[in-house]
């Protein structure tokens, strides 16, 4: 099983690789899902994978970030130059990356990044029949639900087991974007997530009891569960953290090697101190709930989004300016300090200079300001520690077994031996001769032949044999450099002829898809209620969306569907049915009959919002056209001209695009357009729930439906509410502060060629005739209607439409 490390920097390569990694993934300089990040300049990438081929290390690089058809000229450039190194793996989000990494990049093999929201045995297999390698699961799976997939799939699958967790599916969050136009689909992040927010009530009353941290969740900790991902067999464990310190990754993973190896060797090792070790760095506190499918209130931070410490204990007495408290242990390295939570649910920092020893083996903390809560945790503040990791530091080097010869009257003689039982032979042109005065001592030979500091070698054992001859150093120095570079090739050689071949792959619906109308520009109605598709046929709509996440926890039933398709059909309209976003491993059975049912309804199109989704729709010969949804963030050409290689019939074009983007990829684009022109975006989608996880002691298994007995809201920092709905899969769906409004530029929208504009009603609670009226009359021409909306009206956003991501 692969230890898989990240490696930010050329100083994050050396910590892993010197930790005992098997692999580690790394960006460039450009299209890097951390942009922020040290990353590797072309020349440093070249030198990563010589380093790492020589330890027998794996490298893949990244590309795991949506890219614009502008910077396709850039990425071919790049793509050219990887293909020129023996690069393991690349791993990719956006399907039109991976199209040009065929092309451009054929010898390397192919990952599919979590950014993809592989999270069921469909998706894996879509993956696979692409001739992908390898797929990286969604964090949100349970150690169930990985081992089902596992050993259906026939693929290399990899998972993550320690580090951040994002509290949304990964490449599904826009709420970074939207806020502040930063995108994490495109590695620019801003971590909203780790912001703090009071989670209110219909009536405004803050429900919040542990803290306002309540989207920050815990890191992922999975030591304890190796032996099961090794039973469950995975291909991969991955370690997050390329953003962190090289030390970090240095002491991550040489305690995750440790327990691996044990765990392989049929060994059952105790966990605790390894776990301890782990706390002693950066960690915003610990959890396995995705692991266990016990997600709830013990998975977010709560009081603080940063490193917690080390538990030390709790707090005692509590005096004005300082409390006492009887410290768990004594920490091991140099104390910065101590945290505490404070009686306003935040956690404080004191330094070491303000803690004194107190009676009875307690510890006495001097604060100022934040006072104390009874009983609350206090925690160890270590400093962090700091290693070299220059060459001659280096502490997992490879071993050699050097032999010299020296005879007279014949050539000189290193045989150098691995650990891999890997062996070079260097022979000198000079012809040793017997000294005249005196010979060269063995110890001198070792010596000079043992200087390796600026390698990976190490020499373990030497046998020195020279009968009577002086051999000059410089001599020593050029074998010694020679047998190296001979053993270097020799292992990098053996490293890239294990390199797996290129999957062959390809797909095509072999059901013959119905090409969407592309005649005049539509109103497309999204909605689950079957009065408001009512309401905007009388205001003149005539094709509608319907079904799929209903955002008040039921579930759109049969007989919705049926009565929606009835009236459609009987009023002469078009209907298309949505899929969910995002579907787990343990609902797939149920979306999968769902699917099938919708598709005896013989509707106009389903909305398919995820690739796997096309696997299905070929294994059940699903008859009805398929679309593109957003989740398949189309973001560029190649993406569009992929799906429509792929037999599919039209797409929604991704939430994050500019106007200019649209007009471009429609210029190119051989299928009809659709986009998202109105209603409450999407930020999030998460198999964490926030208003359980407030509101009860207890996981989401045994919530008692805290979401269906009232309505809630995110309140942030400014003031501003977010809605927080879930859907009948217990999903969290954050939608935005502001309603996304392009009515007023309807007439640019059509003239940029989009065929369908779609009005999402769902989440609205305003009434919905006026703004589907209003939509209706702009479309028609009438412009005046459009001139009376207010460009600075409060609550509304133009979305990324007119000013695009970073």
């Amino acid at each position: 099983m692969e230890l898989l490390a990240p490696a930010g920097s050329p100083a994050h390569l050396m910590a892993a690789l010197d930790a005992g990694a098997d692999a580690v993934y790394l960006g460039g300089k450009l299209f890097s899902a951390r942009k922020f990040a040290g990353n590797f300049s072309d020349e440093e990438l070249k030198s990563a994978v010589h380093q790492a081929h020589l330890h027998g290390a794996c490298v893949y690089i990244t590309l795991n970030t949506l890219i614009g058809d502008m910077e396709m000229g850039k990425l071919r450039e790049y793509l050219l130059y990887l293909n020129t190194i023996p690069v393991d793996g690349l791993l990719v989000q956006d399907f039109g990356v991976a199209a040009m990494a065929r092309k451009y990049a054929p010898h390397i093999p192919l990952h599919a990044s979590t950014q993809m929201t592989v999270s069921n045995l469909d998706e894996v297999l879509f993956l696979k029949k692409l001739g992908f390698q390898r797929v990286v699961l969604s964090r949100e799976l349970s150690l169930k639900e990985i081992g089902h997939i596992v050993h259906s799939a026939g693929i290399e699958i990899e998972v993550f087991v320690h580090g951040a967790l994002c509290v949304c599916y990964s490449g599904q969050c826009l709420m970074s974007s939207f806020i502040g136009g930063r995108s994490g689909n495109r590695g620019a992040c801003a971590q909203p997530c780790r912001m703090p927010y009071d989670l209110i009530n219909k009536s405004g009353v803050p429900c919040n009891q542990r803290g306002n941290y309540i989207l920050s969740l815990k890191d992922m900790l999975g030591i304890h569960r190796i032996s099961e991902f090794l039973k469950a067999g995975v291909t991969s464990l991955k370690v997050e953290g390329r953003m962190k310190s090289p030390e970090y990754v240095y002491n991550t993973i040489s305690a995750y090697r440790k327990v691996i190896d044990s765990a392989e060797a049929g060994f059952k090792t105790e966990t605790d101190s390894f776990e301890k070790s782990l706390k002693e760095e950066f960690n915003r506190g610990y959890t396995s709930g995705y692991l266990d499918d016990h997600i709830g209130c013990d998975m977010f931070t709560g009081m603080a989004p940063g490193n917690h410490g080390i538990d030390a204990g709790r707090i005692g007495n509590i005096h004005e300016g300082s409390f006492l408290f009887r410290p768990d242990d004594q920490p091991e390295g140099i104390l910065s300090g101590i945290s505490y939570e404070t009686n306003k649910n935040t956690i404080a920092f004191v330094p070491s200079n303000k803690i004194r020893p107190g009676k009875n083996h307690s510890v006495k903390v001097l604060y100022d300001g934040s006072v104390p809560r009874a009983g609350g945790r206090v925690y160890w503040v270590l400093k962090p520690e700091k290693k070299s990791f220059q060459f001659r530091d280096l502490r997992g080097k490879i071993p050699l077994t050097l032999r010299f010869t020296a005879l007279p009257e014949t050539p000189l003689v290193l045989v150098l031996t691995d650990d891999q039982s890997n062996e070079v032979t260097v022979h000198s042109e000079f012809i040793a001769q017997k000294a005249v005065s005196r010979m060269t001592a063995d110890e001198e030979i070792k010596n000079q032949l043992s200087r390796l500091g600026n390698t990976w070698f190490t020499v373990q054992s030497a046998e020195i044999r020279n009968e009577g001859c002086m051999v000059p150093k410089s001599l020593l120095n050029h074998m010694r450099t020679e047998g190296i570079e001979k053993l270097q090739q020799l292992r990098e050689k053996y490293h890239e002829s294990m390199i797996p071949a290129i999957r062959e792959g390809g797909f095509k619906l072999s059901v013959s898809q119905k090409r969407l109308e592309e005649g005049r520009a539509h109103i497309l109605l999204r909605t689950c209620s079957l009065n408001q598709m009512k309401y905007a046929f009388e205001a003149g709509v005539r094709h509608f969306i319907f079904g799929g996440e209903s955002y008040d926890h039921r579930a759109v039933s049969y007989e919705q569907y049926e009565t929606a398709a009835a009236f459609a059909r009987e009023n002469g309209c078009h209907i298309y049915f949505a899929s969910p976003r995002v579907v787990r491993q343990k609902n797939l059975g149920k979306v999968l009959s769902t699917l099938s049912f919708l598709d005896s309804l013989a509707s106009d199109g389903i909305i398919l919002e995820h690739p796997g989704f096309l696997w299905t729709a070929e294994e059940r010969k699903i008859h009805t056209p398929v679309i593109a949804g957003t989740s398949f963030n189309i973001f560029n050409s190649e993406a569009l001209d992929t799906v429509k290689e792929w037999g599919m019939s039209g797409a929604v074009v991704s939430q994050e695009v500019s106007l200019p983007q649209i007009r471009d990829m429609i210029s190119r684009s051989g299928i009809p357009l659709a986009a998202v022109i109105y209603g409450y975006t999407e930020m999030m989608i998460s198999e964490y729930c926030v208003i359980n996880a407030v509101m009860g002691e207890k996981d989401k298994n045994h919530c008692p439906g805290y979401c269906m007995q009232d309505s809630y809201s995110l309140r942030d920092l400014e003031g501003r509410l977010f809605p927080v709905k879930t859907d009948e899969w217990c999903h969290m769906h954050i939608l935005n502060c502001n309603r996304l409004d392009m009515r007023p530029y309807l007439k640019e929208l059509v003239d940029a060629g989009l065929t369908s504009l779609i009005v999402d009603v769902r989440g609205v609670e305003e009434p919905v005739n006026e703004i589907i009226g209003d939509s209706v009359k702009i479309l028609d021409g009438n412009y005046d209607t459009a001139r009376s909306f207010n460009p600075q009206q409060k609550g509304v956003t133009r979305g990324h439409f007119f000013k695009g991501v970073l």
